[in-house]
């Protein structure tokens, strides 16, 4: 199984679910390109950009096919790669993925994730020491900060600001079509919502138009978990990953 964080994310943001999952399946968890401890390459960092580094890591140091789980921008590449190498991917595993960039620049559809990733632009562009970080990101970003506390800035003082840049500006999802995508993707997809009472990014409309365009596409809301489903509700997460993939996955 490979997961594949979000944006600002790296490959301890899923530290939660790891213990258990790691009792039935073998795990890879890479820092995407531009965050953790992978090679900043500045002006490449769209979907497709990351995707391809994702077939590659596959091909080299996995035994195929994988499940391939992704959270958030990390569900966008999971698409990617389950939609241009099929015989690479047995299950797709879509944690509240952003399919609403189906119809919405990132400015257009989400002020607040919009302004979120500006202002992370804007400071890493004045610092990008942990400690300074850790000083003004309660000003600049006091709902992620209360959120995620300390570990924000130690994985902002690691990330390239062209990754927050290409995400408020959407030049990210250039070359790449969630909708055609999906209609592309041959293996179950399992896609995890958030509770709309916690500011759900996956939005009912997008749930309804992917299990159409999906041949074999399942839908699960964790309750009472917010964006980070994994983080929130680990027990709960988990436990739907399992039964789902006993159910209809054959590994």
């Amino acid at each position: 199984m490979v997961l594949l964080h979000g944006t600002t994310g790296r490959s301890d943001s899923f530290r939660s679910i790891v213990p258990a999952l790691s009792i039935d399946y073998r795990l890879f968890i890479p820092d995407l390109r531009g965050h953790g401890r992978s090679s900043h390459v500045t002006g490449n960092y769209r979907v497709v950009d990351f995707g391809g580094d994702i077939c590659h890591l596959l091909e080299t140091l996995c035994q195929l096919p994988v499940i391939l789980l992704g959270h958030s921008l990390g569900g966008l590449v999971a698409i990617a790669v389950a939609a241009e190498r099929p015989e690479l991917v047995s299950a797709l595993i879509l944690e509240d993925a952003p399919l609403w960039l189906r119809r919405f620049t990132v400015k257009n559809g989400s002020s607040s994730a919009y302004g979120f990733f500006r202002s992370l632009h804007k400071l890493l562009m004045t610092t990008r020491e942990e400690s300074r970080l850790r000083e003004r990101l309660p000003l600049v970003a006091p709902d992620a900060v209360a959120r995620e506390g300390s570990s924000l800035a130690a994985r902002l003082s690691q990330i390239d600001p062209d990754v927050l840049r290409m995400s408020y500006d959407s030049s990210l999802m250039a070359q790449f079509d969630i909708d055609r995508s999906l209609t592309r993707v041959q293996c179950p997809t399992l896609l995890l919502q958030a509770d709309q009472q916690q500011h759900s990014t996956l939005q009912d409309e997008d749930v309804h138009a992917a299990l159409k365009n999906l041949t074999h596409g399942t839908h699960r809301v964790v309750t009472g978990a917010g964006h980070h489903i994994h983080a929130d509700n680990p027990e709960q997460t988990v436990d739907l990953i399992q039964d789902w993939l006993k159910t209809r996955v054959s590994l």
